[in-house]
């Protein structure tokens, strides 16, 4: 009886993989797709930094990419994993760190240096005071001075880029994973102690109930912001509006979407948290 050949080379292979998952993470970073939305918000945030130096009021749209760049990038890092085949939560976990803590360094460093290598040439320095002069003594980017500007630009557009990635794990990633795979996003959790036949509607009421919530969240405050108590009222006058007047109100219209996804929200995660208690309850009585 003769054994049977082990295969070194691919067992080696794998243990070296398994052992240095944050290496093969930041790697991921900078492959694929993600390497050329990554060079495409590197070259926005740089067209955001000239534009901002002639941009004494403001005004232009371009101006605020050197700020929005490092998100952009982290949060489509976060988004990929919506679609990909996953093992474990963990994955999502790593995924979630790394977008949140490596992506944006990997867009507002750069930046930054092409930032403060601009800076440098007098001919640079001159456009923005120049600006600042027709603009009655104002710059809406650079007002602060050449110094501060170079501290808030790393500083100001890496912590937005941490941010925006959590909002689009919580708003579009854990609620799809839910739905597409819900025993991944179960895994670990209190969930799984839910009955098989309704563990999976219960994961997906927790976590799409919790994107909803934190979306209508963020809808009130872009909007007016004003009690939910004033939801029936500012309805009225605002379908009034829009049928006698064919007027439209953003700002009412954002805050009335966001009360009815927080509304909806709340009501569809809570009835899965009740589920889970109760899914509890009885595996403590068992």
């Amino acid at each position: 009886m003769t054994d049977e050949p082990v295969d070194e080379p691919a067992e080696e292979t794998l243990e070296e993989a398994s052992a240095h998952p944050w290496r093969d993470e930041t790697r991921s970073l900078v492959s694929g797709v993600n390497l050329i939305v990554l060079i495409v918000a590197i070259v926005a945030g740089i067209w955001g930094v000239f534009d901002s130096m002639t941009d004494a009021d403001g005004e232009r749209f371009a101006g605020n990419l050197f700020i929005a760049a490092p998100g952009i990038y982290a949060g489509w890092c976060m988004l990929e994993i919506a679609w990909k085949r996953l093992a474990s939560i963990g994955t999502v976990i790593m995924r979630l760190v790394s977008a949140c803590f490596f992506a944006p360094a990997f867009v507002a460093v750069p930046v930054a240096v092409i930032q403060l290598i601009a800076v440098a040439f007098p001919g640079v320095r001159d456009a923005i005071a120049d600006a600042q002069t027709q603009n009655g003594g104002f710059h809406y980017y650079w007002d602060a001075g050449i110094a501060e500007q170079l501290l808030l630009l790393p500083m100001g557009s890496y912590v937005i880029g941490m941010c925006v990635p959590l909002g689009v794990a919580l708003i579009i990633v854990l609620p799809v994973i839910s739905i597409r795979t819900p025993h991944i996003a179960a895994q670990g959790s209190h969930l799984e102690k839910v009955e098989s036949g309704k563990r999976m509607s219960t994961t997906a009421f927790v976590f799409v109930g919790l994107g909803a919530t934190v979306l209508g969240i963020g809808l009130w405050q872009f909007g007016d912001g004003r009690s939910i108590t004033e939801f029936p009222e500012d309805l009225g006058r605002l379908l009034h509006a829009l049928t006698t007047y064919g007027v439209f109100f953003w700002d009412d219209a954002v805050w009335l979407f966001g009360v009815v996804f927080v509304t909806a929200g709340v009501l569809v995660m809570g009835w899965g948290c009740v589920r889970v208690m109760f899914a509890r309850a009885h595996a403590q009585a068992d």
